[in-house]
C-alpha cells in the first residue's frame, strides 16, 4: 500500500521541501496603481471621467477679512511691546 502526500505526484519529494519563491515570480505586476476611474475603463469604454474642478476665485469679503488678519497676526507677532 502506498501513501500519497500532497505535491508528490508533480514535482516529487522535493516539491514538498522545495521554497514556494517560483509562484511569485511569475505574477505580472503594473508598475503604476490604477485608480477608480481606470478600472471602470477596464469593464466599460463608455465611462465618463471626472472633469478637474478649478477652486473659485475669492470674493471682495473674503479678501478682505483674510487682509485684516494678516494685520492681526502681525501685530500679535510684533516686536513693539
Amino acid at each position: 500500500m502506498t501513501i500519497s502526500l500532497p505535491g508528490s505526484s508533480r514535482k516529487g519529494l522535493t516539491g514538498l521541501f522545495k521554497r514556494k519563491t517560483d509562484d511569485k515570480k511569475g505574477r505580472a505586476v503594473s508598475k503604476k496603481k490604477l485608480g477608480g476611474s481606470d478600472i471602470a475603463k477596464l469593464f466599460d469604454k463608455d465611462v465618463r471621467t471626472a472633469k478637474a474642478v478649478k477652486p473659485a476665485k475669492l470674493s471682495e469679503t473674503e479678501i478682505n477679512a483674510s487682509e485684516q488678519l494678516t494685520n492681526l497676526r502681525g501685530a500679535l507677532y510684533s516686536s513693539d511691546k
